[in-house]
């Protein structure tokens, strides 16, 4: 069997063929001297009487110039197999007995892609009408059969039923074109669009394959999406690193070239091109570039591989307007592939800021709004379900901030951290802690049986706070105190319950810290009257309200003076008199005691200078007037600049005047305590430990610091007669006091018998109500008067 142009040599016959065990009889051998002839066309006889099929193929044979391969075959016989085998460009059917119309239908049907001419014995107008109704090209009535008419009726059949296969194929090729463009309109879905493209091009264009091959940065290239037929592999997901394509191909396909191969083994191509379409068993090859917005995307890749193919002018058009559109669709995607993620990065930046703005940075842990959030959920819930039960805890960490500025806000960062992690794994799923700030914690006690389970609960986080925490190779140790409020009917803002949870828990630290403290409405009505107090406080200081006492400090053994101790005091016009011991420390919660201080400070020095200058022998002596300082003062960095000016404005050197700081006080800030003592101690001014024994009374920081003198707490010495342990601690101070060569003051001695066992322990000075009550500055000039005129101090 010969297919395709004959060559240029004799043809000295046409091998015969059998099929289906019919033997095929081919035309007579040729000469192309003899005729010119270019090409062999290959019909195929459908015959339904063997003597019509001999008949047929004697007139096909005496078909002058033109050659012909002619194959009979029965109706029955007939398949695709055949066909593919055979491959004819042309089926002629004889017309049978009967059922011919239904033969020709059946012949369309299965076979529609060939041609069709009829040759039958009725030569009936409406018979030929029906057939080329049904599909066929031609019908030809016997009695009008000639060689010339069947040439002439064959080739017309191949030429009109090409003709027709174009024009469909067009037709089919604007309907696939219009159909992805309304699928880009209607549809973002890149993968779908592509996949239907390449699926229907194969099938209009009867390509082996069609592919979507996408670049990458590099210029290599992957296979997208692929349509291919049996049995020719599949490329789909392989990565082609092309090494002959150049920057120069990029530009070329940028501005639209197409690149059409008919025949790898007759075209020229550089061998590395060659290898790459062999390796993929290509034979044609149709390139098209896919160029969205000016930028070479991919290519849109068309394959022939079992035959040669001379690609159609509409094809590529085809392609071409195809590619068109897979641009667009490419160019869609990614824009909507750009809003998307735009929209994706916006919700997840919104919902950054949305945690951010609901949760603590350092621990993570939810903050006052979402807490206040969740407790007043659990209010309307509690107003719609009598048998609701929920508390809210309020936690504050006791001598946190004596960690944080010893060990540095490092340490104490990731230790509020391990609190927040504590307190997480001691509480159910369903209750929330949060951090208010610095050392504050707060808990949502949600859905508890009641009072009881709510305090059980409080007091397990309590123990559980206590227990030792490793923080990067330190054993910390803290306790907390807190407070507990619990749900009711009278709440109904989540502010009032943190107000009242935060009473209790400073009424916790009133009371000692490391406890806990159950709300009642006494609290409520304290907290309204410390609110008072401070406004009254912040009256008092801007009015100067404020006088000052003065205690006298003697020497036990000759009673001589010594000095003066200024003490604080509020009185109030038409209300009764505030002990300094109620006000004081409200002042340093609220910062006023800077203030206050410094008024303090000022006045003190104001008086002992007038006192000085009215009785000169006080100057002879080295009398000092002794100020307490707060441990908030340790934080002012100006404060020794303050006592400079105080002393110069005043006149009075650095000796006249002795700060007194508590244990507690200094230990709170004790770096920045101990460098601003040694700047005091420079200017001549004298140090004193007040109330010595009640807090750390540690060695160490006694022979770091620069001290003159320690004061005895009151609270040995009232009990020193009746306790012999006191009299001990007091007996041992002044042991330690006289190694480190320190000067003791006791104070608060109130009887004979005090003043007695004192001198008896060689304590050197004292003060307190059976030497002399806190004077006022008219008391406190007679009291000096009288001392004089009694030569105590000569």
């Amino acid at each position: 069997m010969t297919m395709g142009s004959l060559s240029s040599q004799d043809v000295s016959s046409l091998t015969p063929i059998k099929i289906k065990g019919r033997r095929h009889r081919p035309v007579p051998s040729l000469r192309l001297s003899e005729a010119r002839i270019v090409s062999v066309t290959k019909i195929a006889i459908i015959e339904n009487d063997s003597e019509d099929g001999e008949r047929l193929e004697r007139l096909i044979r005496e078909i002058p110039v033109e050659t012909f391969l002619v194959e009979r075959i029965s109706v029955s016989q007939l398949n695709h197999q055949f066909l593919r085998e055979f491959n004819p460009q042309l089926l002629v059917l004889t017309w049978p007995k009967k059922d011919g119309l239904a033969q020709v239908v059946a012949l369309q049907k299965t076979y529609g892609d060939l041609p069709l001419v009829v040759i039958g014995h009725c030569d009936h107008p409406n018979t030929a009408v029906q057939v080329v109704r049904e599909g066929s090209q031609d019908y030809l009535p016997w009695p009008d059969v000639t060689s010339h008419l069947l040439a002439r009726a064959f080739r017309y059949a191949i030429e009109r039923h090409h003709i027709d296969q174009t024009l469909l194929q067009r037709a089919e090729g604007e309907r696939l074109v219009i159909q992805i463009m309304e699928h880009i309109h209607e549809s973002l879905d890149l993968p779908t669009i592509l996949q239907t493209t390449v699926d229907e091009v194969r099938q209009l264009l009867r390509a082996d394959r069609v592919l979507v091959y996408r670049f990458l940065p590099d210029w290599r290239g992957v296979m997208e999406v692929e349509s291919v037929l049996d049995p020719w592999p599949s490329a789909l997901g392989d990565v082609v690193g092309d090494s002959c394509f150049i920057e120069s191909f990029v530009e070329k396909y940028r501005q639209g070239r197409i690149q059409t191969i008919t025949d790898i083994h007759a075209q020229a191509m550089h061998p590395c091109h060659r290898d790459l379409l062999a390796h993929y068993q290509v034979r044609a090859n149709l390139v098209v570039p896919i160029v969205p917005e000016g930028k070479l995307w991919g290519l849109l890749l068309a394959h022939q591989c079992d035959q040669p193919r001379e690609w159609q002018e509409w094809e590529v058009d085809l392609m071409r307007q195809l590619s068109t559109q897979v641009a667009i669709a490419i160019q869609q995607a990614e824009l909507y592939e750009k809003a998307r993620k735009e929209l994706h990065d916006r919700k997840a930046a919104e919902a950054e800021l949305l945690y951010q703005a609901r949760h603590d940075p350092l621990t993570h842990l939810p903050n006052r709004w979402l807490f206040e959030e969740r407790v007043n959920d659990a209010i309307r819930l509690g107003a719609n379900k009598p048998d609701y039960c929920y508390a809210v805890l309020c936690l504050d960490l006791d001598r946190f901030k004596n960690l944080n500025d010893s060990l540095g806000h490092a340490i104490g960062d990731l230790f509020l951290q391990e609190i927040a992690e504590r307190l997480q794994r001691a509480l159910s799923p369903q209750d929330l802690v949060a951090r208010l700030g610095g050392d504050e914690f707060v808990v949502l006690l949600d859905d508890i049986a009641d009072f009881d389970q709510a305090k059980t609960i409080a007091e397990h986080l309590r123990k559980r706070l206590a227990r030792p925490f490793e923080v990067n190779q330190y054993a910390l140790h803290s306790t907390a105190s807190i407070g507990l409020v619990m749900g009711n009917a009278s709440y109904s803002d989540a502010a009032d319950l943190l107000r009242d949870a935060d009473t209790a828990m400073y009424r916790a630290k009133t009371k000692g810290k490391n406890r806990c403290e159950v709300f009642d409405s006494a609290m409520y009505a304290q907290v309204r009257d410390r609110l008072q107090m401070e406004l009254e406080l912040w009256q008092a200081l801007e009015r100067a309200e404020f006088e000052l006492a003065y205690q006298p400090i003697v020497s036990l053994r000759s009673q001589k003076l010594q000095g003066f101790e200024a003490l604080i005091r509020w009185p109030r016009d038409g209300k009764p008199n505030i002990s300094p011991q109620d006000f004081i420390p409200i002042a340093e919660e609220t910062g006023l005691i800077l203030g206050i201080s410094h008024w303090v400070l000022q006045s003190a020095c104001e008086q002992l200078q007038e006192w000085l200058q009215a009785y000169p022998a006080l100057a002879d002596a080295g009398v000092t007037m002794n100020v307490n300082l707060s441990g908030r003062h340790f934080s002012q960095v100006d404060i020794v600049e303050q006592i400079q000016t105080i002393l110069t404005v005043n006149k009075l050197p650095g000796e006249s005047l002795k700060i007194e700081i508590t244990e507690s006080a200094l230990m709170e800030n004790l770096e920045m305590g101990q460098s601003i003592l040694l700047q005091l101690k420079a200017m001549g001014v004298k140090i004193a430990i007040d109330d010595f024994g009640t807090g750390y009374s540690s060695l160490s920081y006694l022979r770091s610091l620069p001290l003159d003198c320690i004061k005895i707490d009151r609270s040995f010495i009232t009990q020193m007669d009746s306790s012999r342990e006191d009299l001990e601690v007091v007996h041992t101070i002044l042991a330690l006091a006289e190694n480190l060569k320190l000067d003791t003051i006791a104070e608060g001695i109130e009887n004979l018998a005090q003043l007695k066992q004192l001198r008896s322990l060689r304590c050197p000075f004292g003060q307190g109500y059976f030497l002399s009550p806190p004077l006022t500055a008219h008391e406190m000039d007679r009291f000096i008067h009288q001392h004089l005129s009694d030569s105590s101090l000569n």
